[in-house]
């Protein structure tokens, strides 16, 4: 696939931790990690990064913002589901999920779908309101009405209630019902990741150490043999005592890439300046995983992406073997900005992530 020069920047990086004074081999493109003399570690290299938004917040609906996204690729078309935000929101309920397709995952269309009327209109790409759909499922197994799944987070009550996990199912990845029961009844306001591996689904979660938004963010998993019924999550990773202090993670953004390997992308959220980078963790089973250094995967970029990385869940093969697009959302607001001083922000990039194991 070719791609417009002007977009992409093309790197690798050595990681600049304390490791070679503990003895351990520094791999040029690679991040390192603490663990047992003999086991395998998989090296990370990025290899290219679009620079500007492939797509941007450019429509009355998304004039606050675009946020959560993922990107499919089934056949020869790709789609994209993403939420946006206009400013008449309040909470992260208030949101439009909203549909892109492509031909090449580099220029996006956002068609008119004829669903939902905004402010008396049809003519646009919005497939539902008030539904933070983050991450997606094609399943072939299912039943045709089944098809598609996604996975996302409502409010429960009013004010500052749980944020509970809910799914949602579709035949074609455009016709949405959302399933009147929680898959998790966990407080979860994140982008939840859930995918099928195998004879069972495995989510991943937002949890907090304390309790309901007490303590820091961490990272929770729980596992089911359906969609749905899933149990109580445990914490499967969050940030230590060699962290900086303000840093919590959230956001997974995990993903399979093989047999025996499994990815996470975890958003670092720094407290203190309210802006949020991009780590990397591996895993051979998907419960247990490891951090792969102290230093983030992706740096800030210089427009859309300048205070804000968010991996989306999934990886989609390159065309060389071992190499795979990750997409991302980019922000140049703080975590917390204030609404009213926010005007279409936000941007989907992608970066090109070879593995070696």
């Amino acid at each position: 696939m070719k791609e417009n020069s002007k977009n992409i920047t093309r790197r690798s990086f050595i990681e600049k931790t304390g490791a070679a004074a503990a003895g351990l081999t520094i791999l040029p493109g690679s991040m390192v990690i603490d663990q047992k003399e003999g086991e395998k570690t998989p090296v990370l290299t990025v290899l290219e990064r679009t620079t500007e938004p492939l797509l941007k917040a450019d429509r009355p609906w998304e004039d606050l913002s675009i946020g959560l996204d993922q990107v499919l690729r089934i056949g020869d078309q790709w789609h994209l589901w993403y939420v946006a935000f206009d400013h008449n929101y309040k909470t992260d309920n208030d949101c439009y999920f909203c549909y892109a397709r492509s031909k090449d995952g580099v220029h996006w269309e956002k068609p008119s779908l004829n669903i939902y009327s905004y402010n008396g209109n049809t003519d646009n790409n919005i497939l539902m309101f008030g539904f933070n759909l983050a991450s997606f499922i094609y399943d072939e197994k299912a039943p045709p009405e089944q098809r598609f799944k996604g996975v996302g987070a409502r409010q429960h009550g009013v004010g500052y209630g749980p944020w509970w996990v809910y799914g949602a199912t579709s035949p074609d990845g455009i016709r949405w019902k959302a399933l009147d029961e929680p898959l998790l009844k966990k407080n979860s306001d994140t982008g939840n990741i859930c995918f099928r591996d195998g004879d069972i689904y495995r989510l991943y979660v937002r949890m907090w150490s304390g309790g309901d938004f007490k303590g820091n963010r961490v990272v929770g998993y729980t596992e089911s043999p359906t969609f749905g019924d899933f149990p109580d999550p445990v914490v499967i990773l969050s940030a230590d005592k060699d962290d900086p202090c303000d840093m919590q993670f959230y956001n997974s953004a995990t993903t399979k890439l093989k047999d025996n390997l499994y990815l996470m992308f975890p958003s670092g959220l720094f407290t203190k300046d309210e802006t949020v980078l991009v780590y990397a963790a591996f895993s051979r089973d998907g419960k247990q995983f490891f951090r792969l250094g102290r230093t983030p995967l992706l740096g800030f970029g210089k427009g859309f992406d300048s205070m804000g990385i968010y991996v989306s869940a999934g990886a989609i093969p390159g065309e060389k073997p071992g190499t795979y697009w990750i997409y991302y959302g980019g922000t140049a607001r703080t975590h917390d900005a204030i609404p009213a001083d926010v005007h279409y922000n936000g941007g989907i990039g992608r970066f090109l992530l070879k593995v070696v194991d």
